[in-house]
């Protein structure tokens, strides 16, 4: 993305996405150290560290991962991406803070990696959602997404989870990724 793009959401702020370089850091581990505790637990895609923070904006920046932040000008508000962007089939992840939910961000940031992972040339996307989950696992459904059966996945924290395992083929005849459900980094 050579531009920042801007979002808005149905209460009519606007935000900017951006995609994650240098210098964000501490700002994504302040996005992260906002979200309510029941939502970090659902959200926490990997560690917040200064060394785990540095490699995913190094991935970042050297086109291994496609990871976005949004800004409400001052701070991160919501950080999504697509990991393993060089694959076949990247790993798609969505957070936003809490008084955010519900506001038609979610779509639009999806919408977002859909067109970006098409333009790319990737065959699919595949994600991960909790399985009370219900409202994301809704959206993704609307979007396309099939829903696979649940897996394993790593959180951030070292935690393993049960999560329900969603796909969207973008080209056809494309099917899921065959290894493990965990950060690349």
């Amino acid at each position: 993305m050579n531009h920042p793009l801007v979002v808005t959401a149905t209460d009519g702020r606007r935000f900017t996405v951006k995609t994650l370089r240098q210098g964000d850091g501490p700002a994504l581990q302040a996005f992260n150290a906002a979200l309510l505790p029941e939502t970090r637990i659902r959200f926490y895609p990997h560690a917040y560290d200064d060394a785990t923070v540095g490699k995913y904006i190094a991935r970042s920046e050297a086109g291994e991962d496609l990871n976005f932040v949004l800004w409400d000008g001052l701070r991160i508000v919501g950080y999504f991406f697509l990991w393993y962007y060089r694959q076949r089939v990247p790993l798609l992840g969505i957070g936003l803070l809490d008084e955010l939910h519900g506001l038609g961000l979610g779509r639009q940031l999806m919408k977002i990696l859909i067109a970006a992972a098409r333009g790319n040339g990737n065959e699919g996307i595949e994600l991960t959602t909790f399985l009370d989950n219900h409202r994301a696992f809704a959206l993704y459904e609307k979007m396309g997404f099939r829903y696979l059966g649940n897996v394993e996945n790593l959180t951030g924290d070292g935690r393993v989870v049960i999560e329900r395992a969603m796909f969207l083929a973008l080209k056809p005849g494309a099917q899921p990724m065959t290894g493990p459900h965990q950060p690349p980094v």
